[in-house]
């Protein structure tokens, strides 16, 4: 009986040695963290261990410090939709006839320098800077430029210095429209050099096609993201164009279906379409019938905006509604740019601006339409050429301009009115209201 007791509690005592050592067991490689905490703050066992004989500290080389509770939290960003595209806004200028005559090609002789033959570029300096500002500038180049072998000529049977063009492009003009009644004053021949020569210059050129094919390619500038689809048409060609013979396509109001379909066309290809109209009737301000109508076909059909010229005076400027709602900015005529006619109806033009806007959804819209009057001022010698904003014009001028000895009521006075007669204030700059 002893012995059992003696022989069950070395047992016991056994057991109780190897339960003291499971408590602080760890196998090798596990760390602190490894091990399942109570909380930060209070070092525990498991609760399934004897606590008894267990040591109150575990041993220095394990311990460690609680971390920082004052620490900030690092939360994840909350989840916010991709920004959508900014709005695109470009800006367009235009202008209307360019007329070389010979009074004007003359004074570009005489100012030439430097071994150059002509030069047109002083001409423009009053409006350069507008032109230049433009991201497109449009104008209506109204004479051939056939080159020296067909001879330089003006009214009425023109062919202009190639200098000419050179200038325009020095100006900052992009689009050159060549579809006008004087593109046949040399002939179908001087047509084709024309249109070869206008192709070597940085610029595009509409109205006048080498053929079918090419009249059927709309003409499509792209500036920051924008596309413009350029489409052109003219009344006629004085009589002189047959196009079974001419060796190339002039772009005339003639087929109302094809036209529709052009601007269709030109809708799918483009953000915007704008046309290019000469029309009209020579030094008459009220619109004809004919400008009504065809304004009207081109807006159903999905044109934005139609630039008027070949009356050589201002025409209105309105908005009108195409199919669908949709509205077209229309500039009847913008008179002349440069040139030496004789009668101050003839030498204050316009020079129209207004913002082609895409916003973020897609959606385009024309915006902030301003025609700015200008004056292509000349002396009584029909020289000294130089086109002015209307803003910057002077009294001083005026009585000086050449137009006088056949418009003597010409004045500042007179300019301001005769525009205000025409052109609607809604179009007109800020300064016209002082």
């Amino acid at each position: 009986m002893i012995r059992f007791f003696h022989t069950a509690l070395c047992a016991a005592a056994l057991l109780l040695i190897c339960l003291c050592g499971a408590c602080s067991f760890r196998p090798a490689g596990v760390g602190r963290s490894d091990v399942t905490t109570a909380s930060d703050t209070e070092k525990t066992v498991p609760e399934t261990l004897d606590v008894s004989g267990t040591p109150d500290t575990l041993p220095p080389e394990t311990e460690t410090s609680a971390p920082d509770t004052d620490a900030p939290v690092t939360e994840p960003p909350p989840e916010t939709e991709p920004p959508k595209p900014a709005e695109k806004r470009i800006s367009l200028l235009a202008v209307g006839d360019n007329i070389i005559h010979e009074s004007v090609f003359l004074d570009a002789r005489a100012r030439a320098t430097g071994g150059a033959e002509y030069d047109f570029v002083p001409m423009y300096d009053g409006v350069a800077s507008a032109v230049a500002a433009a991201d497109i500038a449009f104008i209506n180049h109204e004479t051939p430029m056939a080159g020296k072998e067909y001879g330089i000529y003006g009214y009425p049977t023109f062919n202009s210095p190639r200098e000419a063009g050179e200038a325009l492009v020095s100006v900052g003009f992009d689009v050159v429209n060549l579809a006008n009644n004087h593109i046949l004053d040399m002939r179908a021949a001087g047509a084709r050099a024309t249109l070869e020569y206008v192709r070597t210059l940085p610029v595009t050129e509409i109205g006048v096609y080498t053929d079918a094919a090419d009249a059927a390619k709309a003409r499509i500038t792209e500036i920051d993201g924008i596309s413009v689809a350029w489409l052109s048409y003219c009344y006629g060609s004085n009589g002189a164009y047959d196009p079974a013979s001419a060796g190339f396509v002039l772009s005339l109001f003639d087929n109302e279906e094809r036209i529709r379909a052009d601007v269709r066309a030109a809708r799918q290809q483009a953000d915007f379409v704008i046309v290019s109209a000469h029309w009209g009737l020579d030094d008459v301000a009220d619109v004809t019938d004919f400008e009504k109508r065809w304004a009207a076909v081109l807006a159903d059909a999905g044109a934005d905006v139609i630039l008027g010229h070949h009356p050589h005076i201002l025409q209105p400027v309105e908005w009108i509604e195409g199919s669908g709602g949709r509205r077209t900015l229309v500039a009847y005529s913008l008179g002349n740019f440069l040139s030496t006619q004789l009668y101050a109806r003839n030498m204050v033009g316009g020079m129209i601006t207004f913002d082609l806007v895409k916003d973020p959804d897609g959606r385009c819209s024309v915006a902030a339409p301003v025609l700015h009057p200008i004056v292509t001022h000349y002396t009584m010698a029909r020289n000294g050429l130089q086109i002015y904003m209307l803003e910057n014009y002077t009294k001083e001028l005026a009585a000086l301009h050449g137009c006088r000895a056949n418009s003597p009521d010409f004045s500042l006075d007179w300019a301001y009115s005769h525009v205000r007669s025409i052109v609607s204030a809604e179009f007109l700059p800020a300064y016209f209201d002082a």
